[in-house]
Order: C-alpha cells, then sequence, then structure tokens
C-alpha cells in the first residue's frame, strides 16, 4: 500500500508540474496583451510618437503599463498617470521584476 500511496503521489507531483508549465506561457501572454506593467526609474517626456511633440512628463517611481516596444526596443508605448505615448526606455522605465518583455509595436 505504501508504494501504491507514493506512487500516487508522484503522479499527482508530475502533474502539478506539468500544469504548471502549460499554464505560465499563457498567462505570460495574456498579461502582454493586457500590458506590462513597470516603473519610471528617472524623469523622462512623454510623446505622441518617437521623436514627437511632448504630451506629458513621467516621473521617477510613478507606476506605467508598457503596452509595446519598437523592434529595436528602443522607445515604449506606454500608458502613465501623466499621459498616454512614447518614452525613450534606456534607464527611465522598467519592467517590474519577472514580466515578460512587452510585444513590438
Amino acid at each position: 500500500m505504501r508504494k501504491f500511496t507514493s506512487r500516487l503521489a508522484l503522479v499527482g507531483l508530475s502533474a502539478a508540474f506539468l500544469g504548471v508549465t502549460l499554464i505560465a506561457p499563457q498567462a505570460q501572454a495574456a498579461q502582454a496583451a493586457a500590458g506590462v506593467p513597470g516603473r519610471f526609474v528617472a524623469d523622462a517626456d512623454i510623446l505622441s510618437a518617437p521623436d514627437g511633440a511632448l504630451v506629458g512628463k513621467g516621473h521617477n517611481g510613478q507606476p506605467v503599463t508598457i503596452n509595446c516596444q519598437t523592434p529595436d526596443g528602443n522607445w515604449l508605448n506606454l500608458n502613465a498617470p501623466e499621459a498616454n505615448g512614447w518614452v525613450w526606455q534606456p534607464n527611465q522605465v522598467l519592467r517590474d521584476w519577472g514580466t515578460p518583455n512587452p510585444p513590438v509595436c
């Protein structure tokens, strides 16, 4: 009976690990579709388009939702408390730990 019980426990653990690995990519894809959470780590200008007109200013520590990024990863389209628009990404916006990369626009 002990062998049977231990095998059942092993099967249950294996199924649990499989469930986590199968669900995790779907959850990450859903999160990327809804936007990736992040925050400003420096004050930054928010522009209407890459190299466009100024529409607002992001402030250090403000939370943002990153919608997408340019193919080179230098510009992020985001929603911030001040305005929605584009931010030059390097050293200005940081994704929350463990979140997926934003999709390409």
